[in-house]
């Protein structure tokens, strides 16, 4: 029955983004737009861009083993697919670097792919932006033997326009572990441990507070947070979008396991309420 609701709100989600209108020019899009036609160069990333597609990498991450690979496609101007691949390789600096001779029997790679679709349309006086992502966690060895974890989350969040690029919000998240695959034989119950692990993976989060767009690719956002459900989940350690949202998430990951350890608090950041500067994806 989750499955059935949860492929029912993507579906709905999809097709009100495809079959919206066009914002108006005052509405502020929370959508990184497209670079011009030809190579580009930022800060921690290259690139192409043509037709209504991108094609990127971040060499910086290349130098530590995690060689990855983006590729971004626009539909609309309002609506992003996003897709993300890296391959880590955890002795990559002791190889390449160190010149040590790894065993083969601990060599291992790690495989991350992250897919998301982000969408804003106009409800007026309403601002819709859902945000659907799954990732995908593999970790093998160079003899085929595998774990591989899929999970699900997205948002839906609601907001109205106070100026032309401030908006006061509110968001709903959630999200559960979808499948896990292994080569190992799995037990004759495999399903019914799987199918626990999702029901304690389940969770769900509010935020609500305001956003500024500043300019056509990043903005500022402050508010306040809340666990709603899944307080216990280990899923509640990837909610957010922001480089403060990972920060928090770290932390909170830490008092988890060592709840004696003193708490350090640190205003917008460790705390529940928040402040972030990448507002857009």
């Amino acid at each position: 029955m989750k499955k059935i609701l949860a492929i029912t709100f993507v579906f709905i989600l999809t097709t009100l983004s495809f079959t919206s209108e066009s914002p108006s020019e005052s509405f502020v899009l929370s959508i990184v737009p497209q670079h011009p036609e030809g190579f580009f160069v930022e800060f921690t990333s290259i690139g192409y861009s043509f037709s209504n597609a991108e094609v990127s990498t971040q060499p910086l991450f290349d130098v530590i083993g995690a060689f990855n690979l983006k590729l971004r496609y626009y539909p609309t101007n309002w609506i992003v697919i996003n897709n993300e691949t890296y391959l880590w390789d955890p002795f990559f600096i002791n190889k390449a670097y160190l010149g040590e001779n790894i065993d083969p029997n601990y060599q291992m790679y790690i495989l991350l792919n992250m897919t998301h679709v982000h969408s804003n349309f106009f409800i007026s006086p309403i601002v819709v932006r859902p945000f659907v992502q799954t990732g995908l966690v593999g970790v093998f060895n160079p003899g085929l033997e595998y774990v591989t974890v899929l999970v699900g989350r997205g948002f839906l969040s609601a907001g109205i326009l106070a100026t032309e690029n401030m908006e006061i919000f509110s968001t709903i998240e959630g999200g559960m572990l979808i499948n896990v695959w292994q080569s190992a034989n799995t037990p004759d119950d495999w399903e019914s441990i799987v199918n626990e692990a999702r029901q304690k993976s389940l969770y769900a989060t509010a935020r609500a507070g305001f956003i500024w767009y500043y300019d056509r690719y990043s903005g500022l956002e402050l508010g306040y947070r809340l666990i709603l459900h899944g307080a216990d989940s280990p899923l509640r350690f990837i909610q957010g979008y922001s480089f403060t949202d990972y920060i928090y998430n770290y932390f909170s990951a830490l008092y988890y396991a060592n709840p004696d350890d003193p708490r350090i608090n640190i205003p917008f950041i460790t705390t529940d309420y928040y402040l972030s500067f990448t507002t857009k994806f």
